[in-house]
């Protein structure tokens, strides 16, 4: 029976970047050991590095925390692999079609492996390309889901490429990551985040999945198992955040608003006040009516470009499963609320599932990219069985010529008896 194995994932953030060592049974199911944070800011935005040296610190501190915490005191091995989720602001979806003719009258495999190795080969001028989505077939202008050994004269395979702008995306991430540890794989955050929220059903009878990270918000739409459209809206959590400043309060203390009073619905009754300490034994008040009359002004317009990127799409009524949206910046007060009354469609706040239990939204992406993950990223050393004791010396062999000396002279006694016995006869 397959063993689990270890898995090790990095998140890197915008706002902050997180860590996780796992142990991953045979069936799939995740259970996270230990977790590490680093405040990510300044190495990382909207999604993308852009300071490379301070990404590679952060990187280089996470997985070091991880061997002492866990590999090497647990496991008696240090971290060799790490997944890394891949993204940015320019993340979306780019068609591209291959039509070929059939020579033959019959689709072949060769014909097949031709087209697979020319979508292999396409290099977008302007986009670096980070994941081929499996094909779609047109036999003669009809669908199919297997074209091979199909009699017609031709073939069309239409492709979804996730792309992003930026250059060189995956060379500039290997470089943010320790040399001496390898990556295992890129993979794409959405999609680490539909494998840690959706189920099968929901792609099936579609459904839009929206993300609300600190630097940007993914919005991706899926329909017949696949998913259809992929788009990033440059706009997060970290934007409220920034707005709430006006306050005149620290960012710390913005975040901490945010977080504890904030609401995407504005109450106009709401009339509690909210003590800030300046220091020097000095405190003033804000109005939560205030702070979330800022706060729904920004999450509208964060709200006004997601619908906006759904309707685009061509599925916003073919929707069957609602909304489902996740990410840390979705843990906002009454945010399902006021995405409902927007699209009144139906809003499931998603949580990912690990160590048999629901953990909070700001984790998806994470255990997503632990739910994909595949091979061993530490190699456990078992302890060593102690080597069997030498065995205990034999005693030491029977004097034989002293027991050959005895045993001659009872022969000789037993002689002379019965010489004895003869004579008396």
């Amino acid at each position: 029976m397959e063993q689990h194995k270890y898995i090790v994932a990095i998140d890197p953030g915008t706002s902050t970047m997180i860590a996780m060592i796992a142990r991953k049974e045979a069936g799939g199911k995740i259970s996270v050991l230990h977790t590490e944070k680093a405040d990510s800011e300044h190495c990382i935005r909207r999604g993308c590095i852009y300071n490379v040296d301070a990404a590679a610190e952060k990187t280089d501190s996470l997985i070091g925390r991880l061997n002492e915490a866990y590999a090497k005191p647990k496991l008696n091995a240090p971290i060799e692999r790490v997944y890394v989720g891949i993204g940015g602001q320019s993340l979306h979806i780019e068609q591209y079609s291959i039509k070929k003719q059939v020579a033959t009258e019959m689709i072949e495999q060769r014909l097949l492996t031709e087209i697979e190795d020319e979508i292999r080969q396409y290099k977008p001028e302007l986009y670096e390309v980070l994941e081929i989505l499996p094909a779609e077939y047109y036999v003669d202008g009809q669908l199919t889901d297997s074209p091979r050994g199909t009699t017609a004269t031709a073939i069309e395979a239409r492709y979804r490429l996730i792309v992003v702008s930026s250059p060189n995306l995956k060379t500039l991430t290997r470089k943010a990551v320790p040399e001496k540890v390898e990556i295992a794989d890129y993979t794409v955050i959405p999609l680490a985040t539909a494998a840690a929220v959706l189920d099968k059903k929901e792609k099936d009878l579609g459904c839009a999945l929206v993300e609300f990270g600190a630097g940007v918000t993914y919005v991706s739409i899926y329909k017949g198992g696949k998913l259809r459209h992929l788009v990033t809206i440059p706009l997060g959590g970290l934007a409220i955040t920034k707005d709430i400043r006006c306050l005149n309060v620290s960012e710390e203390e913005a975040e901490s608003l945010k977080r504890n009073h904030g609401s995407a619905v504005l109450d106009m009754d709401d009339v509690r006040k909210i003590t800030i300490d300046e220091g020097l034994n000095t405190e003033r008040e804000i109005e939560v009516r205030n702070l979330n009359t800022i706060v729904e002004a920004r999450m509208d317009e964060i709200l006004a470009n997601v619908i906006h990127q759904i309707n685009e799409s061509g599925y916003a009524d073919s929707l069957t499963s609602g909304i489902i949206i996740t990410g840390g910046g979705a843990m906002l007060r009454h945010l399902e609320e006021s995405f409902k009354n927007r699209t009144n469609k139906n809003i499931r706040l998603a949580y990912p599932a690990a160590n048999g239990t629901d953990w909070p939204a700001e984790y998806a992406a994470i255990i997503g990219l632990l739910t994909e993950a595949k091979d061993e990223c530490v190699e456990p050393v078992k302890p060593a069985v102690p080597a069997p004791a030498d065995p205990e010396p034999l005693p030491p062999a029977p004097n034989r010529k002293k027991k050959k000396g005895l045993l001659t002279r009872f022969n000789h006694v037993m002689n002379d008896l019965f010489e004895l016995d003869d004579n008396n006869e």
